[in-house]
């Protein structure tokens, strides 16, 4: 890690899917808010996206403006003689209302702006561009996307299958970028399933992969799934508002029964529910509701599966796609009312930009043996020891299913192949046999009880019930201390190297090992990351705070409990001098320089994350020492983007693992592509500096970050953000376990009803600290 000159790092040029912005004719954008009011209650905004969008037209009289069916217009040329003007809806709902459209001038841009210098100023702190270039690129941004989204579809290998209900229609969406190097027309693609159906009918029967069977829990399911589709009974368009909880033999419509109501001849199912027309809530059988191709509002997990494997491109084949994307945006700018206007010329190429590969760290195993890294910076441990391997005098295994379903023998024959691979691994296990036991899935803590004295459980379990595995986490974590490992009773069976070698992996992580060394800094440092995740199941959210406790290879965490919804975390003083104190005790050195992750920032929390966690930082540091001032790095890494970058040779391939772009950034930071992507196209992650008090150079920072991605312990790979991000979200995960009352009695799986009900249960639950025995481990690996 200390080599990080300038001379170590390879150029390259990479294309984007950006394509650049080159010129705006009209001088000025005017934005204009839009007032549309009921007549006879004019202080009640109509909210119905499509009617406001109807009624504009109406009001606009073929003027040229810019609707985003929402708050604002836009035009190229001031609006001189606009009055209050009244219009009629043709929608039925409002048929005889009367609404009156009102503009009022929000503001003005100058569109010449956009095209000055944009490289950021040096400051001390996040070099964002001005408020004002923002607000002129919402407005582009919005204009753009006025003539709505470019969709197509590919040949019939990219998913038209009947059997799933739906076929993938690739959607493109385009938005304006304003950058540091400039102004450029991003094209997000997306993979939308989208009915191939005649009827509701068959889409239930691909939703449950067959017949469901009678009206019943099962069909809840599918509830969602039907929610607002847009179906025709007879020759009437209606939108669907759900399933009845009922057959449709035991439904009356005016006292008659359902097959009397439509007099189908049709052969109706009469055991399984209707479907519930919005507003008029009219139970209609679901093989009378014929379907048009449309947006599947929701998805099973088998089909989103589905939607993921037929969703998936090459290189070549996505930029090709992208290409005819920006056609299309050129298409749009010049030929559609109102947009055309504004004159707005978009290049015909996607953007092609300057790129360097980081050069690769050492990765140190045992014996003083280094790890070949293949092309796709990946490894194996085939026949080699991990650099520090755990001895395990102890184990034993808990079995949560009868013998039937998991035989004795079928364990024996797994611990032996474990064991095996084991030794292989350096990892040293006292007990050849280990104890099992079998229990009932409602007797989780009197089954660790008894086997308390292990220094870790293997817990085979019969599904992948979340209730089930946050119980056990939850016994282990808060009430026994012990280190557990879960896994599935399928995965017990036959042989499975590649799964052993993980599963061991995991345990050597959590019991003290160390699978690699991959860096040392150049001076002590203490590295920390925070998240937080708004969990379902306990109705608070959970941040949790990981930190080194030596050179940057162990980590160890703690949770805390926020309100609902709180991303920021405001009591960074007390947890920075926790983790200064137990880091201080496992290296007996104070830190120079702290290094602080952050993870699921927006931009618009960034001055709150300075604000009130970065000084919250500081303060921790004095907390501990008055005169303690050590030097700091905040950088925010995001993966919630649409950018994309690709190598070009004779066809696209993916980017090298190690590829830095600075440029296609509008902030102080930088993409990375640390990883080899498995399939499809490999997706960068965003890191924004928005503090540095270090004495590291940007390429120092490249180097730790993509360093940082090769210390993740339970894979032989570069992932794709540095290992100290996944442990936070690891625990943030698994920090929702530590409650004071049993995981699988919590509202969310009991109350299912009565939402009242269920919020009052919620107050009583709350996080409560770990177990001393796994203080300052890494046990939520």
């Amino acid at each position: 890690m200390n080599k990080t000159d300038t001379e170590y790092i390879e150029p390259t040029t990479v294309v984007t899917n950006h394509a650049r912005l080159n010129s705006i004719r009209a001088k000025r954008i005017y934005v204009y808010t839009v007032e549309i009011t009921n007549a006879d209650a004019p202080d009640e905004q109509l909210k119905d996206t499509q009617t406001r969008i109807e009624l504009f037209a109406k009001a606009a009289n073929q003027r040229s403006l810019v609707f985003d069916g929402r708050e604002y217009a836009y035009t190229a040329h001031k609006l001189l003689n606009w009055s209050t003007v009244s219009v009629h809806s043709a929608n039925a709902e409002f048929a005889h209302t009367a609404f009156h459209v009102v503009l009022h001038l929000h503001r003005t841009y100058d569109t010449q702006a956009l095209f000055k210098d944009q490289s950021p100023k040096e400051t001390a702190g996040t070099d964002d561009l001005d408020q004002y270039s923002r607000g002129m690129e919402f407005a582009l941004d919005s204009i753009i996307r006025s003539a709505g989204a470019y969709t197509e579809t590919l040949d019939k290998q990219h998913g038209d299958d009947k059997a799933t209900g739906f076929s993938v229609h690739w959607e493109h969406r385009a938005s304006v970028r304003v950058l540091r190097s400039g102004v450029y027309v991003a094209i997000n693609a997306h993979a939308r399933p989208i009915t191939n159906v005649k009827t509701v009918a068959d889409l239930a029967r691909a939703f449950f992969r067959g017949n469901p069977g009678p009206a019943g829990p099962a069909w809840t399911r599918f509830d969602a799934n039907v929610r607002g589709l847009r179906v025709c009974v007879g020759s009437t368009y209606v939108v669907l508002n759900g399933l009845t909880t009922r057959a449709h033999r035991d439904l009356r419509i005016n006292g008659s029964s359902i097959d009397e109501h439509y007099k189908s001849t049709d052969s109706l199912d009469s055991a399984w529910p209707c479907a519930v027309i919005a507003h008029t809530n009219t139970p209609v059988p679901l093989e009378l509701c014929k379907l048009e191709p449309q947006l599947l509002p929701r998805i099973s997990g088998w089909q989103r599966m589905k939607l993921m494997a037929q969703s998936v491109l090459s290189p070549t084949q996505r930029q090709h796609m992208l290409e005819r994307a920006v056609q299309h945006v050129q298409k749009v700018c010049a030929e559609t009312p109102g947009v055309s206007d504004f004159g707005i010329t978009v290049s015909s190429e996607l953007a092609r930009v300057e790129a360097r590969v980081l050069p690769r760290p050492r990765i140190s195993l045992g014996s003083s043996t280094f790890a070949q890294l293949d092309p796709h910076a990946s490894w194996t441990i085939d026949r080699q020891t991990l650099y520090k391997a755990a001895h395990i005098h102890k184990w034993a295994i808990a079995v949560f299913c009868s013998k039937q379903q998991c035989p004795e023998s079928q364990l024996l024959a797994f611990s032996k192949q474990l064991i095996k691979t084991a030794h292989e691994l350096g990892l040293s296990f006292d007990e050849s046999k280990p104890q099992i036991t079998y229990a009932q899935t409602n007797r989780v803590y009197d089954t660790l009880h008894t086997l308390r004295d292990a220094q870790f459980i293997l817990c085979v379990v019969p599904s992948t019930s979340v209730s089930l595995y946050g119980e056990i986490k939850r016994v282990a974590y808060t009430q026994l201390g012990i280190h557990t490992q879960c896994v599935n009773i399928r995965n017990t069976k036959g042989s499975r190297t590649k799964l052993v070698e993980a599963l061991l992996l995991k345990i050597n992580t959590k019991l003290g090992g160390q699978t690699t060394n991959s860096f040392q800094p150049s001076e002590p440092t203490l590295y920390i990351a925070a998240d937080v995740c708004h969990t379902t199941e306990i109705g608070v959210s959970v941040a949790s705070f990981v930190w080194s406790i030596d050179s940057g290879q162990t980590f160890a965490g703690t949770v805390v409990q926020h309100p609902k919804r709180q991303e920021i975390i405001e009591n960074m003083d007390v947890l920075v001098r926790h983790a200064l104190r137990v880091h201080y005790k496992h290296t007996r050195v104070k830190p120079v320089q702290i290094v602080y992750l952050r993870d699921g920032v927006s931009d618009s929390q960034l001055g709150d994350v300075r604000r009130i966690e970065l000084d919250g930082l500081m303060r921790g540091c004095k907390l501990v020492d008055s005169t303690y001032e050590p030097r700091v790095l905040l950088m925010i890494a995001r993966k919630r983007h649409c950018t994309r970058f690709v190598q070009q040779s004779s066809n696209f391939e993916n980017c090298v693992p190690g590829t830095v772009v600075t440029q296609m950034t509008s902030h102080n930071g930088f993409h990375m592509v640390a990883h080899h992507a498995i399939h499809g196209v490999s997706k960068p992650t965003y890191f924004l500096i928005t503090h540095n008090t270090t004495q590291m150079s940007e390429a120092d920072i490249h180097n730790m970050s993509y360093n940082l991605c090769f210390a993740y312990p339970i894979v032989t790979r570069a992932v794709t953000m540095p290992a100290p991000l996944y442990y936070a979200h690891r625990l943030s995960g698994k920090g929702r376990v530590q409650i004071n009352a049993p995981f699988d009695m919590l509202p969310y799986f009991t109350v299912k009803k009565n939402a009242k009900a269920k919020r009052a249960a919620e107050e009583d639950v709350h996080l409560v600290p770990v177990h001393h025995n796994l203080a300052d481990s890494m046990y939520f690996m």
